[in-house]
């Protein structure tokens, strides 16, 4: 007993270096407040294990990688963009009919309803592509892409599952499913094992691309996605199988009833695929004087990850793998192109000499900045995911010249639209130039303000901090780290006329750190020699046994959270996802053990109402270690005394492990 208070002192000491002691730990931060944020480089955070940061799974083109240097014609543009902004491939459609396109897939006379093999075989092995020696090094060996099926991929001859609400919104093509399974199955699975080498073989494999709404709960669907996943499995196709690829990720709607659309497929289809997947957009619109609307980015998906996985720890008792193939942000409207040309126009007008395909360019970036800032806060979001999320590809394309020289979502476009011998740069390659170096092993930073997402990695001798400010409320940041060699930041911004800007300069690192509404930094500090690691914190979040509870009338709804060993606690913070009406108040009371802690409230909040449906949102608490118990009760009301779900309640525990010992002095 002795020996164990001892231990609980010791570690009770060393959580004072975390958090500030006392009840009501969180700060609570408004934008006339300086921010403090205190980094510790020689701190080594993991987060359920995973410590390093994988840029091939967040900083993705929306490309397969097929033939790329070849592809992308003018000089030097490869390069550029894989080896000085170190983009990767994550997202390609359409890998059935990429390598099965003409005459290749015929009917078995045979076998009514299924696919001449043989034929198959043939014209996929004819099809396969071998990349140069030099660029298969480059990509280490595995593009690694997700590949999501076209809705049309599969010959009708396999027959056509329809609804009748699909039928009824047969806008721009059919709706519809492979009737016949284990046909279309065997089609994938063949098709993926030889059309593609191991170096291009898509990693992840989602049968359909955002499959009408009408399909998502039928066992159709389900029983496709299973039959796919097995049948890669018997036949040894290194290819993991997930579904259902579904178009939005707002689960909190509806007071998170959204989501049960994807729960039935889950569990229809057993919690077994390999992922499972959905694509997470902002859609925004112009009110006059801002763009508003429906965003997920930043706090709100935050909640989404730790709802689905609590949701499914306690009903499948394990975590579920997740991939993000598509995510970004656009202004409403066809393609995102007519209602973002007008308001290009109406924000941007002839200025700075600029006239012509030089002032429509400007115009676009209006658009650009809508889907890279919601990329940044989004892939953010991401990275605090790593045991679950595997992979998270912006929707950011190379080039679309080929099949729409204008599309809002490319990084370049031909000269006046129609010039394709002079490939022009757009804002939306900006996203990679922000996130070009950052790399290396996740540090703790600690950070009271929820408008902030900070994130801090030490590669070598350099420390890189990334924080974005998710509001619209400028924020002053007090940045304490040990004082580096070299200094500088990197900002992503938006102008007054909602264009963007990117630009980077030195910087004074005893100066604090001034961040503009939906700014957002990559600090880089250098120490001219490695930074040791002297501790290890192993992150670990720990699921509420309830999900989806309702509250009303002011009265708290009870939340378990177990932490098996909360002596052992550094620190730790309380994560709570909340749907509320629209233009109710953001305001949340929490209890944890009896003890009522201070709940900070975003600046953010009006971003995240979208004036129609809801109020959704994460809630970040930093928790003095000292309040957890093994069982805690958390108890969480809305003081207004108007109604609204809590999504799920997440305390993420630090704990201190074992860490390698360097001889190097450095003091955080």
């Amino acid at each position: 007993m002795v020996a164990e208070r001892l231990r609980a002192t010791a570690l009770r000491a060393l959580a004072a270096i975390f958090v500030t002691a006392g009840v009501e730990t969180g700060f609570q931060a408004t934008a006339a407040e300086p921010v403090e944020v205190r980094v510790y480089p020689a701190v080594r955070r993991t987060i359920a294990g995973v410590g390093e940061l994988d840029r091939n799974r967040y900083f993705a083109m929306c490309d397969d990688g097929r033939n790329f240097p070849k592809r992308m014609r003018p000089d030097g543009i490869s390069d550029y963009l894989l080896t000085e902004l170190n983009a990767t491939f994550g997202r390609s459609l359409g890998p059935i009919s990429t390598v099965t396109r003409g005459e290749a897939v015929r009917e078995d006379p045979n076998r009514p309803g299924f696919v001449d093999l043989d034929r198959l075989r043939e014209a996929c092995s004819a099809r396969r592509w071998t990349p140069s020696d030099d660029y298969a090094r480059l990509m280490n060996g595995r593009l690694n892409v997700a590949s999501h099926g076209r809705a049309h991929e599969f010959p009708e001859f396999l027959g056509e599952y329809t609804t009748t609400q699909g039928d009824r919104d047969n806008k721009k093509h059919r709706h519809r499913l492979p009737k016949n399974l284990d046909a279309a199955a065997e089609l994938s699975v063949v098709a993926l094992d030889a059309g593609y080498s191991d170096f291009d073989r898509p990693a992840y494999y989602e049968p359909i691309n955002e499959p009408h709404w009408s399909f998502i709960t039928t066992d159709q669907l389900a029983d496709w996605h299973t039959k796919t996943h097995a049948a890669m499995k018997d036949r040894g196709v290194p290819v993991r199988v997930g579904g259902p690829c579904l178009s939005v990720a707002y689960f909190y709607r509806n007071g998170f009833r959204a989501f049960d659309g994807l729960q039935q497929f889950i569990e229809k289809t057993d919690a077994g695929l390999d992922f499972y997947s959905f694509h997470v957009y902002d859609y925004v619109n112009w009110d006059g004087s801002n763009l508003v609307g429906r965003v997920t980015s930043g706090l709100p998906i935050e909640g989404v990850l730790d709802f689905v996985q609590t949701y499914a720890n306690n009903v499948h008792g394990k975590s579920l793998d997740l991939v993000v193939s598509e995510h970004g942000g656009y202004i409403s409207g066809s393609r995102g192109r007519p209602d973002s040309e007008a308001l290009g126009k109406l924000l941007v007008g002839e200025r700075d000499g600029l006239e012509g395909f030089e002032l429509t360019m400007r115009q676009r970036g209006v658009a650009s900045h809508v889907l890279v800032s919601a990329a940044i806060g989004n892939t953010l979001a991401f990275m605090e995911h790593p045991h679950v999320v595997k992979k998270a590809v912006p929707f950011i394309l190379p080039e679309s010249m080929a099949w729409d020289p204008e599309y809002y979502s490319t990084m370049y476009v031909p000269h006046g639209f129609e010039d394709r011998s002079r490939w022009i740069e757009t804002a939306n390659s900006d996203f990679f130039k922000f996130f070009r170096d950052v790399s290396g092993h996740r540090v703790y930073a600690r950070n009271g303000d929820p408008d902030l997402q900070v994130r801090a990695f030490v590669d070598g001798s350099t420390v890189r901090v990334v924080m974005n400010n998710v509001s619209d409320a400028a924020h002053t940041v007090r940045l304490a780290m040990p004082v580096a060699e070299s200094f500088s930041v990197r900002r992503y911004g938006r102008n007054d006329d909602f264009t963007p800007y990117l630009r980077e300069a030195e910087a004074d690192p005893n100066e604090p750190i001034d961040l503009a509404g939906r700014e957002a930094v990559v600090v880089v500090a250098d120490y001219g020699r490695p930074v040791p690691t002297r501790k290890l914190m192993s992150e670990t979040p720990r699921y509420s046994q309830q999900t989806a509870q309702a509250a009303e009338n002011g009265k708290a709804v009870r939340f378990v959270v177990n932490t098996p060993d909360p002596d052992s606690v550094v620190y730790a913070e309380l994560r709570i996802a909340v749907s509320r009406p629209t233009n109710a108040s953001p305001e949340v009371s929490v209890r944890v053990n009896g003890k009522r802690v201070r709940v900070p409230v975003e600046d953010a909040a009006g971003r995240y109402d979208d004036g129609e449906k809801e109020y959704a949102s994460t809630k970040l608490v930093a928790l003095d270690p000292a309040l957890l118990r093994a069982t805690n009760r958390i108890g969480v009301s809305f003081p207004d005394g108007e109604p609204g779900v809590i999504g799920s309640v997440v305390i993420r525990t630090g704990e201190q492990r074992s860490a390698a010992k360097s001889s190097v002095a450095f003091r955080p």
